[in-house]
């Protein structure tokens, strides 16, 4: 899938859970969302180490002694630990994120992605529970009938004397918002490396010999090497001020290696190249009737870029 319709795609869940959010059918959209994270190559290969991450603690989770007991999480009840060793899960997160409130610090995206993952990966394991029992008509499993109550829930979190309280609903739509944020960040900076560098026009790879001028590719190179009229763009275009003029005699010097100039009669020769690039530009641009290169002629004899162009 390309990077456009995974984009889509997250866009259309987000918007499906929004609307559906307070009610089991927003369950159904996580589920959703999660198996499209799976079963997408480019997801699942970007969130492969947050996925291992929830799986770890999911195991944990469900080995545990807190797991055995687990009920509803409402304003009444409140999931008290008395220090991190006894959660049931995410244990050295939670420390880090414990010692970063204390500190006044942000926790990174790298450490909230896992944690995120991991409360999505919980509700889509709970769903497709869910799922799998209405399709063989089977009674669904006390705990899994939580998911009834939990859209509106507070959940409350006790560990020694730090207590934190969210809104299910905000709890697992942050969940997904970031996720998604991680996902659309990635494709946002990859598709920003891979994007060509747009030059303003007119300008010159003297590397290739080629003009770029009004989206045309000129080539400028003959078939027997690079001929004068390369060299004066070469000098026009290593100029830092791109407006000023070039007598010829300095590009005869410095660039055709002419050591002895004949300024009167010479500079005929460098009249001829940019009579001869214009005419390349003109045949290579469609209904172009400009001059590409203006130039004064005789032994002061000078050319540069059309200003118009510039």
């Amino acid at each position: 899938m390309t990077h456009d319709k995974i984009n889509q795609k997250i866009q259309i869940l987000l918007n499906k859970y929004k609307e559906n959010s307070a009610t089991i059918k927003g369950f159904d959209v996580i589920f959703e969302y999660i198996d499209f994270l799976k079963r997408e190559p480019y997801t699942a290969n970007l969130l492969q180490k947050a996925f291992d991450y929830a799986d770890k603690q999911i195991a944990l989770l469900e080995s545990s002694a807190f797991n055995q007991n687990l009920e509803v999480p409402n304003v009444h009840k409140i999931m008290e630990f008395k220090d991190v060793s006894e959660a049931p899960m995410h244990k050295d997160m939670i420390a880090v994120g414990l010692e970063q409130q204390k500190n006044q610090e942000h926790a990174s995206m790298e450490q909230i992605l896992p944690l995120a993952l991991t409360n999505l990966v919980l509700l889509y394991q709970a769903m497709a529970r869910i799922k799998e029992q209405l399709q063989n008509n089977e009674p669904i499993e006390d705990k899994l009938n939580i998911l009834k109550d939990l859209p509106v829930s507070t959940l409350r979190v006790k560990v020694g004397e730090e207590l934190a309280s969210q809104p299910f609903a905000l709890f697992a739509s942050a969940s997904l918002l970031t996720t998604a944020k991680y996902i659309l960040d990635n494709i946002d900076c990859e598709e920003l490396a891979n994007a060509k560098i747009t030059k303003k026009e007119p300008w010159f790879d003297k590397d290739k010999s080629i003009l770029h001028f009004m989206g045309e590719e000129i080539n400028i190179r003959l078939k027997g090497g690079k001929p004068n009229d390369h060299y004066i763009l070469e000098c026009l275009f290593d100029q830092d001020d791109k407006t000023e003029e070039v007598y010829f005699k300095d590009i005869a010097k410095d660039y055709l290696g002419m050591e002895e100039y004949d300024k009167t009669r010479d500079w005929q020769i460098l009249r001829r190249a940019c009579d001869q690039l214009n005419a390349k530009v003109a045949k290579a641009v469609d209904n172009y009737h400009d001059k590409f290169i203006v130039y004064a002629t005789g032994q002061t004899g000078w050319c540069k870029i059309n200003p118009k162009h510039l």
